[in-house]
């Protein structure tokens, strides 16, 4: 009997990281009118982001995954006889974990462990690899449980927006009002805490942003694992890949484009670090 691991499409890792650490990805459903897609199986990122900006300030909506679509991951690999941990984005920010756990009451109590990694895009993807790996390793259960929640303290994810219209047009980040006004030149920078999304600071341009980014990440360091999320801006997401190479190597550092989970809120031309500290 092995572990393995399910998270959703919320944890934004590349596909060849899901599938060489066999990591099981549950997509978010997006709403667009009557219309209503699975993240990363009916749509792809650009016709996401694509679309995003077409229709505004007509904000798509993101629902959970069904019962069933979590049903749907998980037969399979109980049918193998392997046990799953799943893992998922914060319970403050959706009802996902919630529908996982209404999901798993089909199944003998220990056959899946359901857990909130209290948090969102790369931060929840490495929480992912991380017990992925452990599981590849052979360790028990137990152990990978307790390296979860070792790492779910030690997650970082600073971030800047490019704009506030989208915050604006749906009011769907907490504390949000403390930029909004006159302020919608600004370039807020938010990070999460206690599960959810709060402002940190703000700063007039781009540019600033990305210094203060630099600034809160040599705060951070040393880091375990370090990612750079983007929602539609690789090439800024790049360049600051480039810079936080003084702090980690630049090859490990993994870049990801975020979806759904928080295109949506946020808008294109987000960048945020996803890091897990060292101990």
């Amino acid at each position: 009997m092995a572990i393995r691991i399910v998270t959703d499409s919320s944890a934004d890792l590349p596909r060849p990281v899901a599938e060489a650490l066999d990591i099981a990805i549950v997509p978010l459903n997006i709403h667009f009118g009557s219309e209503t897609f699975r993240e990363g199986v009916d749509l792809t990122h650009a016709e996401f982001y694509d679309r995003l900006v077409r229709e505004a300030p007509n904000l798509p909506k993101t629902s959970a995954p069904s019962v069933g679509q979590f049903t749907e991951a998980y037969e399979p690999i109980l049918a193998e006889g392997d046990d799953i941990i799943s893992i998922h984005l914060s319970a403050a920010l959706s009802g996902t974990f919630n529908v996982a756990r209404l999901a798993v009451q089909e199944w003998p109590e220990g056959r899946v462990t359901v857990v909130d990694s209290r948090n969102v895009s790369m931060c929840l993807g490495w929480t992912a690899i991380a017990a992925a790996e452990a599981a590849m390793r052979g360790e028990a259960l137990t152990d990978i449980l307790t390296l979860v929640a070792d790492v779910i303290p030690r997650l970082r994810i600073p971030s800047f927006l490019e704009t506030l219209a989208f915050v604006r047009y749906g009011g769907r980040i907490g504390g949000a009002e403390a930029f909004l006004g006159t302020l919608l030149n600004v370039k807020p920078i938010l990070h999460i805490e206690g599960g959810k999304v709060v402002p940190l600071e703000k700063v007039r341009t781009r540019a600033r942003a990305l210094d203060r980014l630099m600034d809160l990440a040599r705060g951070l360091a040393p880091f375990e694992d370090l990612a750079v999320m983007h929602t539609h801006a690789s090439e800024t997401a790049e360049a600051l890949a480039d810079r936080l190479g003084e702090l980690h190597p630049r090859q490990n550092i993994l870049i990801a484009e975020a979806g759904v989970a928080m295109g949506s809120h946020v808008g294109p031309g987000a960048v945020g670090i996803c890091a897990v500290i060292s101990r």
